[in-house]
Order: structure tokens, then sequence, then C-alpha cells
């Protein structure tokens, strides 16, 4: 009953919604249908003006292979790494052909960087056209601008736009960009190096942001950085069909507060999703949302939590075809076994008042199939009364056989002893597989040395 509540909860959630109609609300941070100054909703439309359809995944990122490249993946300021398989995902897209916009202002998702770097570098043949040690990585810190700012050096102005390997595309008609609390890129890694927006020399990230008076330090990175780039993955060592990634060092200039401030800031936004579909506008656009720090009292968790690993098992190739057969299986032992003939209850024959609990554990044993179980308590319990009936301080089957050679004379010695010491090897290792026949012959064994030795009247 527990499993079944918590496997319907989300939908009973969509149902109560909508018969009651209440509407949900999406108070995380760059939510696509967040309609507040933090939000994407702004975004959102302004993509879908452009004749785009977008999506929102909400469970696992594995969902977009689905697409087999013929989409535009969005990760907006991811909250914590990605998992593994996420990685291997994102690469799998790319190297389908699709594309990428990642937006990471406090370089949260680095050491899942790595990986992508790894996969992508070997992509290259092992070598990457640039002489760097990856594609991308963010220099964490918030980036500080002293010579081009909105009120605090915290929001930098980028006026050093430049046209890199996008040919331009990205900052058409684009003549500043403004930036909230925002990071950098590498300048080592590839989009580092082909970076479209560029900070002024006075210029640093700041590790250590609640110093009253932050000054550059050893080790922060300083002068002139990059806050955008765009590569195109095609002009590798790999399939001409690879992907592009435009990599942004602040996911808060695409807020609904920040486009609708600055119209540049919408300009930038349309032109990276126009030049990531390659102008294409049939292709989906797809935010990735469960990496968001979503609340979890939100139908975005639930239905999150309780979909991702359907939806990966189902997604993976390998996989998909094996899980009807695994959820089969799974539930198989839960179902009953209508061919299986009902036998008299072992528990029945020792029913005394006072057994209760003797009787319902051999009746659970036996409805199992744990038959090993059922053995082992029918002969504790043979041991118990044998001792108690004549007062021994130890069980001995050697005494055992002395009494039942008087009281059944046709039962043999050697089968006596073979049975013994097979119920105790059985007693031993109560998992271990028996079948039904051997352990009703075994129950009327001992059931025989009970009722001669036991209940055998004097």
């Amino acid at each position: 009953m527990v499993l079944f509540v918590f496997a319907w909860f989300p939908v009973g959630m969509l149902l109560a919604t909508t018969a009651f109609d209440l509407t949900e609300t999406y108070p995380q941070d760059f939510g696509i249908y967040n309609e507040e100054w933090n939000g994407l909703s702004g975004f959102r439309e302004q993509t879908e003006a452009q004749g785009y359809e977008t999506y929102s995944i909400q469970s696992s990122m594995s969902v977009i292979t689905r697409y087999e490249g013929d989409a535009v993946l969005v990760i907006m300021g991811p909250v914590r790494d990605f998992s593994v398989d996420a990685v291997l995902v994102v690469f799998d897209h790319l190297m389908a052909g699709g594309s990428i916009l990642i937006a990471d202002d406090f370089g949260t998702a680095n050491n899942s960087f790595m990986l992508l770097n790894t996969l992508i570098s070997q992509a290259w043949g092992g070598s990457s056209p640039f002489p760097v040690s990856g594609v991308l990585s963010f220099t964490g810190g918030v980036l500080l601008d002293l010579d081009s700012y909105d009120k605090s050096p915290k929001l930098p102005v980028i006026t050093d736009l430049r046209a890199g390997l996008d040919g331009g595309a990205l900052t058409q008609g684009v003549n500043s960009l403004h930036l909230n609390w925002a990071t950098a890129l590498s300048p080592r890694s590839a989009l580092g190096l082909a970076g479209i927006a560029w900070t002024t020399e006075r210029t640093w990230c700041e590790t250590e942001i609640e110093k009253e008076d932050p000054w550059p330090s050893e080790g922060e990175w300083n002068g002139s950085l990059p806050v955008v780039g765009a590569i195109d993955l095609g002009f590798g060592g790999a399939s001409s069909e690879t992907g592009r990634i435009v990599a942004v060092s602040d996911p808060s200039m695409f807020t609904n507060d920040m486009m609708g401030l600055w119209p540049d800031n919408a300009r930038f936004a349309a032109n990276t999703i126009r030049w990531l579909s390659q102008g294409n506008s049939s292709l989906p656009i797809v935010f990735c949302e469960h990496l968001l720090e979503v609340p979890p009292n939100s139908a975005e968790f639930f239905y999150g939590l309780y979909l991702a690993r359907a939806f990966w098992l189902s997604t993976m190739p390998y996989f998909s075809a094996l899980y009807p057969f695994v959820t089969a299986v799974g539930i198989r032992k839960y179902l009953p076994d209508m061919k299986k003939p009902e036998v008299k209850a072992v528990s029945e024959v020792f029913m005394r008042r006072g057994q209760t609990y003797f009787s319902e554990r051999m009746s659970y044993y036996r409805r199992e199939g744990n038959y090993a179980r059922v053995v082992k308590m029918i002969y504790r319990k043979l041991r118990r009364d044998i001792m108690k009936k004549n007062m021994w301080t130890k069980y001995d089957p050697h005494q055992v056989w002395e009494l039942m050679k008087y009281k059944d004379p046709k039962l043999k010695q050697e089968r006596f002893f073979q049975t013994i010491e097979r119920i105790e090897e059985i007693s031993s290792s109560p998992k271990m597989k028996i079948s039904e026949n051997e352990m009703m012959d075994l129950f009327f064994f001992v059931r025989n040395i009970e009722s001669k030795l036991i209940n055998a009247k004097r």
C-alpha cells in the first residue's frame, strides 16, 4: 500500500490541481516558467516567438538522447555537478550534431567538465586544435571590473565584443552585455580562447567576496577575461556533424529582469539560439532544469524524483529493451501463483493454544517457499519438546534413537541417522533451497518421532 501511494502521488497531485483549478508556481532561479525577476519566462517566450518549440527536462538529462542530436540543449545555473551518465549524454548529444548553451556563474560544474573535456579531446583524435588543457572551464569567483560597470563593479558592462568562430553572428546588433555577479571563462580553455566578449584590463575574479575592501590576490584570475565563448566542434578531428557550444559565465543575463532592462541582452539571447540551431526553427529548445535548486514541495521535484530512473533506463539503448523484463521479474515475487497446488499447511498439525507465533511463522515460510526454515523450526521444536519431556540437559540424537528403536521397530538405524544428519544440515543453512516434497518427507519423519516420544500416552 505504501509503494502504491508513493507511485501514484504525482498523478494525484496533477489531478487535484486540475480539479481545483490551482496554478503551480515556479520560484526557482532560472526556471523557464518563473515569471518573477529571477526567472527565464521572458527568454522562453522570446524563443517561442522566433518559431521554436521549448521543453523542460525535470527528471533526467538522458531524455535528450531521444532527439538524436536534433535539438538545442540549454543548461542554466546548475547548482551541482552532473552525474557521470549525464556527462556521457551531453557528449553523445554533441557528437550526434546537437548544440548546447551552458551558463554557469560560479564554476559549479567544473568537475563535470573535466570528464567532458577528456571525451571531446579523444574525439578530436587525442589532440585539441587549441594549445589548451580542455574545451571548457570557468575560473570561479565573482567578476569585478573597475573600468566598465553599472552602479557596482559586481555588475560589469561588457563592451569589448569580437567576431570569433561564430563569424560575428552572436553579437550582431549587440553593443554591450550587462552581467550580474558573474564569473569568467578560463582563458586557457578552448572556449576562453575563442571568446567573443571580454572584460577590461582592470578586472579580476574575487574569491573572497565578503571582504570589505576586495583587491586582486595571488592566485586570482585578473586582466582582460572572456565571459562568452563559442565554438563549432566540427572543425576538429571529429565528424563534421558534431554540434556547437556556447558558454556564458553568467546565467543572470538571461533573466526576466536583465533582459527587460537591457535590450542588448535579449538580442544576444535570440542570436545565440539562432546560431546554435543553425537557423533551423524546427529544432526544439530543451531546457535542463533538474540541475536547478528545485524546492522539494514543488511538482517538478516529485516528477523528477519518480521519473528520473525510469527515463534513464528507457532511453539507454541496451537497457530500454531489457526494462520490461526487469520490471516483470521484479514484481513476479509479489504475484500469486495460480497454478501452484494447495497443500495442507504444516502449521495446522502443530496448532496449539499459546503457540500462535509458531503457527504463523510456519504458514509464512511455507507460503513464501522457504521450506528450509520450515524444517529448521519443526526440528528445533522437536528438540525442545524432547528435552523437556525427558528432562535432558543436552540434546543427543543417539539418545533419541535408543528410545525410538523400541517405539518404532520398523525404523532402521541407518535411515534414522541419515535423515537426522540431513535435517541438521538444512537447519544450519536456512537459506538452502529444498523442494516441497523433501520438506514434507522430513516433516512427517519429525512428526512420527513426536507422536511416539512426546504425544504418546504412557
